[in-house]
């Protein structure tokens, strides 16, 4: 076997790995030198772990929490998601989560803590009939479908889609690791769904830049290319129509990015609402969540006062988390 290639950045700060057109604009989106120096020091750093308790698997969330504090991990609530907990990094104690016994029951499972914003805020009733039905339209590896299947408590109907057929054993295994009965897995292209009016609610998690979670792969400083988002923004909107679609009156949706590009966020939700007059902004809220530096406007482009009001923009230096984006949608 021949040695494996050397990675020619490999020796170079990661600072320095930084393309111009990236730090032109955030420093834009930021507006001030120091915004964005803590902007840079945060998304160079590796992300925080963080997991949620499953109640399906787990009913008795605080005891099982003590249990890992016993187990050596140093753990803190996440404000904004019940039953959810970050890992504090320390040196003296455990990190892998993905080892410990109560990952492989499904008791636990481990999430990034801005991704369990959109179950959060799509309002599942407590008392659920057995023909409501919620749609998670690009679902793989399932941490939101897991969640939603939390909230959900079996009953009802969970419908996990998934577009990569290559993700669907993944997705398979972590809905039966964690004791979903109600759930059914669909492999198709999310804007090809079939049906009108079919969900009570509906989640899409948007394929996006991934400008948002360069502490999980920061190669993206130096692929990032914002040429691209043109075309990544016209997908977005057709998944977000069809979605749309198949939601019945009455419904709600949301649609998230884990992207901090405006064109993927607070534009396209704005191009979604002029394109369809029956859908209302409803006003997305997390409780303790820290929420600076929204974006008024960009490049000229003035952003509609309720849009920037009424959704969720988190950028990493506010709560020590990934960048994300979500949006609230209710259909007339």
């Amino acid at each position: 076997m021949g040695r494996r290639k050397k990675d020619r950045f490999q020796d170079v700060p990661l600072k320095e790995q930084i393309k111009p057109i990236f730090e032109q604009r955030f420093r834009e989106l930021l507006k001030t030198d120091e915004e964005y120096e803590k902007f840079i020091k945060y998304i160079l750093t590796p992300q925080r772990k963080s997991f949620r308790v499953n109640t399906l698997k787990e009913k008795n969330p605080e005891k099982l929490v003590e249990e890992l504090r016993n187990k050596n991990l140093d753990i803190s609530p996440v404000s904004w998601c019940k039953d959810a907990y970050f890992l504090n990094y320390n040196k003296e104690t455990r990190s892998d989560l993905g080892n410990l016994e109560e990952h492989f029951l499904g008791k636990i499972y481990v999430q990034e803590a801005t991704s369990m914003t959109p179950p959060e805020i799509l309002d599942i009733p407590e008392e659920i009939s057995d023909d409501f039905k919620v749609l998670d339209m690009a679902a793989s590896p399932g941490s939101k479908a897991i969640q939603l299947g939390d909230k959900m408590q079996n009953k009802g109907i969970l419908v996990a889609n998934e577009l990569d057929w290559k993700r669907l054993g993944p997705l398979q295994i972590n809905l039966e690791r964690s004791g979903l009965t109600n759930v059914i897995i669909t492999n198709s292209d999310g804007a090809r769904i079939e049906g009108e009016e079919v969900y009570d609610r509906i989640l899409l998690d948007a394929p996006c830049s991934g400008s948002g979670v360069i502490r999980k792969s920061p190669k993206t400083i130096r692929t990032y290319n914002p040429k691209q988002l043109k075309s990544i923004q016209k997908l977005q909107l057709k998944l977000m129509q069809r979605a749309f679609e198949l939601l019945k009156k009455g419904g709600i949706m949301t649609y998230s990015t884990c992207s901090i590009d405006p064109e993927e966020n607070e534009i396209a939700v704005e191009k979604f609402l002029e394109a369809n007059s029956n859908a209302k902004l409803l006003k997305a809220e997390l409780p303790n969540i820290i929420l600076n530096n929204k974006v008024t406007e960009f490049q000229g482009h003035i952003i509609p006062e309720e849009i920037v009001h009424k959704t969720i923009r988190i950028w990493p230096q506010d709560n020590d988390t990934n960048g994300f984006y979500v949006a609230k949608i209710s259909k007339e």
